[in-house]
């Protein structure tokens, strides 16, 4: 009687198994119909236990990992498959040229996609794959000099984590991530995060709140060069991009980018002046494509056309300007492509065109896809999402240690600014001016919170930068940088004075020709900040105070002082100023503020300042 139960009990364990196994298989069609290839395969796996001979199961499991760019898992399935077929069905051979190319085997993958392709009526996209089979094997054959680390369990998990995006310093790091816990739940499992950099290690994430994250999927495809601006993917209207704006520590409610159409926009990249969009666009039933656009006077985005010279015949989508204003980073399905979507570089030209695009090479670029790839504002380190081997699960976030090269030809301006009598840390507006061309490039503001601002300049001018408060006078910073000047960082934090009598202002962009009195054209800038200022307090009386270092006659740079700061002063009086309201004086070399021992320090004594008197 046991025997016979144990009999009863195996075959209705059978029985059950069988009937999972099935159910297995149904489900992973299902999947598979969906897109949703991962769950697929698992599925596949089970029904395969009880069919390990069929063809069809053989053939969706590779397929499945083909898809995942798992090329190394689906070789032996696609391979069993065909061995087992009795039919010559080239569409196995296909699956099997496609998992060789993904594992970089580009000579076997050649061959099995010209055997696919036995009457050529598929011959534009095999001619391509063999083509990409070419670039692969060349570009693979002369590796670039770069490292490329997963950066670790903290960030990445065995989910897909994705879209990598950073402020210009590396001090934040935004990715969307489909792990468990999101607002949206199992359904829309997208939702975003953020990482600290804390000593150059990232920081446990912390899932954002509401209104970025909701109970739809969210997904960071942009941010400003500061952080201060977060652009979304949102899948309404076929596909839109929304921004939102962080004030203080709470970020707005976002809102649709006036760029978007009834076609799919998907990843954006804002200019380092905020005024220059780049982003890409999905005709229907047709390709990915690269738009610009600009912000004109009035604020608003002009008509978007594409970029010319960027866009292939094929994909081309996730550009990313990188901070230094002139260079532009996408993925491409085209050019010199070794499968999938490679990363190119371009960058301005003199005539305002963009160079050819640059594969950036093996192993950054592999036979699978390479999206949404950034670089930090020195050149130093790069981020993307990537399926590789050793990986967490899923895509994860490596860095690229780039390549050593010739630096990116920009300043970051970075610091903090507060008020003067209880130190709190303010929002201010802070613009930049090209003083040589008078000429307004770039408004900002410092966080409300934080205090915290970041500013990205292009090398190549001379720049004037105010920071203004009402109720305080405004404080003047010059940063020069010459046409080919290399990557620096500059740390400036800014204290905000009241405007009350005896406040003192440095104007750092008055400038004079050497030896003269005659005010630069350069400094038209900050003279007109000086006249508005005036202007705005009609009741403050100003000093005008030049001063020198102490080389050569002690009376020669007294005149010199004396006749620069009248200089300014008869400027004032021309807009509108009355002279009763101003004082001019010159001190010579009397009041150092630096040691005169030294270039830096007599650059800083050879000033022009303003002091409220009553």
């Amino acid at each position: 009687m046991r025997f016979l139960f144990l009999l009863i009990v195996f075959g209705v364990s059978l029985q059950t198994a069988s009937f999972a196994q099935k159910n297995a298989l149904k489900k992973a069609d299902e999947m598979f119909e969906y897109g949703r290839f991962e769950l697929a395969a698992k599925n596949y796996e089970v029904a395969l236990q009880e069919k390990p001979e069929s063809v069809y199961i053989l053939s969706q499991l590779a397929y499945c990992h083909v898809y995942l760019f798992r090329g190394k898992e689906a070789i032996p399935l696609i391979n069993k498959a065909i061995e087992l077929d009795k039919k010559g069905d080239v569409q196995l051979k296909y699956i099997a040229a496609r998992a060789y190319h993904l594992n970089h085997q580009f000579d076997k993958a050649a061959v099995l996609y010209k055997e696919a392709d036995p009457t050529k009526a598929n011959y534009r996209d095999t001619s391509k794959k063999i083509k990409e089979c070419e670039n692969g094997k060349r570009l693979v054959g002369k590796p670039t000099n770069v490292k490329i680390t997963n950066v670790g369990s903290v960030v990445n998990s065995k989910y897909d984590d994705l879209l990598p995006k950073t402020t210009a310093d590396l001090s934040l790091l935004y990715f969307t991530s489909h792990r468990p816990g999101s607002i949206g739940g199992p359904i829309n499992p997208e939702d975003i995060y953020k990482s600290k950099n804390k000593g150059g290690a990232w920081d446990t994430p912390e899932q954002l709140k509401a209104p970025i994250n909701t109970s739809d999927n969210d997904a960071c495809v942009g941010l400003s060069p500061d952080g201060q601006t977060m652009f979304l993917f949102k899948g309404s209207n076929g596909g839109d991009i929304y921004s939102s704006d962080l004030e203080g520590d709470t970020w707005t409610e976002p809102k649709p980018l006036t760029i978007n159409t009834s076609l799919k926009e998907t990843s954006v990249t804002i200019s380092p002046d905020g005024r220059e969009l780049f982003f890409d666009r999905k005709a229907d039933g047709g390709t990915f494509n690269i738009y610009w656009c600009r912000k004109n006077a009035s604020g608003r985005w002009s008509k978007p056309v594409k970029v010319p010279g960027i866009n292939s015949s094929s994909n081309n989508r996730a550009p990313f300007m990188h901070p230094d204003g002139q260079t532009l980073f996408f993925s491409s399905e085209g050019f010199n492509s070794m499968g999938g979507y490679d990363v190119f570089k371009t960058t301005k030209t003199e005539s305002g065109g963009w160079s050819k695009p640059a594969n950036l090479g093996y192993p950054i670029n592999t036979a699978g896809d390479e999206l949404c790839f950034i670089l930090s504002a020195d050149g130093r380190l790069g981020f993307y999402a990537s399926t590789k081997d050793g990986g967490y699960g899923g895509q994860d976030i490596y860095s690229i240690r780039m390549p050593p090269s010739k630096k990116p030809q920009l300043a970051l301006v970075k610091g903090k600014v507060t008020e003067g009598a209880s130190n709190k840390p303010v929002e201010a507006k802070i613009i930049v001016t090209d003083n040589d061309a008078d000429q307004v490039v770039g408004e900002y503001k410092s966080n409300s919170e934080t205090g915290d601002y970041l500013i990205s300049l292009p090398a190549g001018k001379n720049y004037g930068i105010s920071i203004e408060k009402e109720g305080h006078l405004f404080h003047s910073e010059n940063v020069y940088l010459a046409k080919n000047a290399d990557y620096k960082s500059l740390k400036k934090n800014i204290t905000l004075v009241d405007a009350q009598p005896g406040a003192k202002v440095v104007l750092n962009n008055i400038f004079f020709e050497s030896g003269s009195y005659s005010l630069s054209k350069s400094s038209n800038s900050e003279l007109k900040n000086l006249v508005r200022l005036l202007k705005q307090n009609p009741t403050i009386r100003i000093e005008i105070s030049g001063h020198t270092d102490n080389v050569g006659d002690a009376v020669a740079n007294q005149g010199l002082s004396t006749r620069r700061a009248k200089s300014v002063v008869d400027y004032l009086v021309t807009k509108g100023i009355p002279s009763s309201r101003l004082e001019y004086k010159g001190y010579g070399s009397k009041q150092p503020v630096a040691s005169n021992d030294t270039p830096i320090g007599r650059q800083k004594n050879r000033r022009t300042e303003f002091k409220i008197i009553e």
